[in-house]
């Protein structure tokens, strides 16, 4: 223990357990806040200037889901379009059993380019009035739920956590990887 008694090794040692503690923290401030912000992908996003809580990416993708379930069900009862439309469900099936965000998002913007395909093809189609009124409100909801997902707040929020974080917090994050929140 004689090591310990030498002032220079001593100094040593503590600067390195300071630098070691600061690394540690900052790593973990930084994981806690990337995990706050991934929760807002989920329960939506606190709107401070607006006082009201953006509905979430997740929810607006499943009710993206369930309106394309609904298009792709009328129009399989086409021939011309029942292979586009086993091909969305099959699609819609991808993005439900996706885990992570960016896997949520790579399905969901690989399914709507099909969707769009699909409805496109529908009006080739004479579909019955009924059919055509229904795949104009599975539509119109469909629309609307891309529009809120291409627009929401999670993706600025997610961008603000890296883009505020000081010098020293962005090359802590370099030497010890901190996970990001995922993108949409």
């Amino acid at each position: 223990m004689s090591v310990f008694k030498d002032r220079k090794i001593a100094v040593l040692i503590a600067v390195v357990v300071i630098v070691l503690a600061t690394l540690l923290g900052v790593r973990g401030s930084l994981s806690r806040l990337s995990r706050d912000i991934e929760l807002m992908f989920y329960d939506g996003v606190y709107m401070e200037r607006d006082g009201y809580t953006q509905p979430s990416i997740d929810s607006q993708l499943k009710r993206h889901a369930d309106a394309t379930l609904g298009l792709a069900t009328v129009l399989m009862g086409y021939q011309e379009l029942e292979d586009s439309a086993e091909e969305v469900i099959r699609l819609r099936r991808v993005l439900l059993e996706a885990d992570a965000i960016g896997d949520k998002s790579f399905a969901f913007w690989n399914m709507s380019r099909y969707v769009y395909s699909l409805t496109q093809a529908a009006a080739d189609v004479a579909l019955s009035e009924r059919d055509l009124e229904a795949v104009s409100s599975y539509s119109a909801t469909i629309t609307g739920a891309e529009g809120f997902i291409r627009d929401a707040a999670y993706n600025q929020e997610s961008n603000r956590l890296w883009n505020e974080q000081s010098f020293i917090a962005r090359i802590i994050s370099m030497l010890i990887p901190i996970k990001q929140p995922g993108m949409f």
